[in-house]
């Protein structure tokens, strides 16, 4: 999901680049020292995740994980998935340098979208495992249409490939539904205050 350079023209990316950095301040106001450790250790879960490749036809998907980490993180996702997202453009070639603000925008919103429906009193009353589906269902969702959306409005030929990128991730949503499931229930079993102590 991550766009490499030359994709975009230097208007969208300059204004997403412009965007990205905003989302990178307002997410500083939410640090603390009890928050270090733990933004640190979702840093490195998207880092890691994002290299978990899954074979799917012509295709694959991968693992993004920006769900869980808004959970846990609110506010405070941008940071953390900017510095993984920075860490695989500049060491690894993964994704762009020239396009780092688009890929934040892309990743590190729909962490900070779940983290607002979930936080919302009505989802309280869900299913608690249709509730963790949704968590990684959502989270891959919300980075497709505004990867979907970026392609639509950098240039008109991307037009086909933007309605082709939703398509094709469909399969990664459920896959992530399930994942973050399991990975959510385990939480729950081997450290139980970690989801009492943010909410879940």
């Amino acid at each position: 999901m991550h766009i490499s350079d030359g994709i975009l023209s230097p208007e969208v990316a300059t204004t997403l680049a412009v965007v990205g950095g905003a989302m990178c301040l307002y997410s500083l106001k939410e640090i603390k020292n009890e928050n270090i450790a733990l933004s640190a250790a979702m840093s490195a879960l998207f880092f890691v995740a994002s290299f978990i490749h899954i074979p799917l036809g012509p295709t694959q998907i991968h693992l993004i994980l920006v769900g869980v980490i808004g959970l846990f993180l609110g506010r405070l996702s941008f940071l953390p998935i900017s510095i993984a997202l920075i860490l695989q453009a500049t060491m690894l070639g993964y994704g762009g340098v020239t396009s780092l603000g688009a890929n934040i925008v892309i990743m590190a919103l729909p962490a900070y979208l779940v983290h607002l429906i979930f936080k919302a009193n009505f989802v309280q009353k869900i299913n608690e495992k249709v509730k963790f589906f949704f968590v990684g269902f959502l989270g891959v969702f919300f980075a497709t249409v505004i990867l979907a959306l970026v392609l639509l409005f950098a240039k008109d030929e991307y037009l086909i490939a933007s309605y082709t990128v939703v398509a094709a991730n469909v399969p990664a949503m459920v896959l992530e539904g399930i994942i973050t499931l399991f990975l959510l229930m385990y939480i729950k079993k081997a450290m139980p205050s970690l989801l009492k102590e943010y909410k879940i």
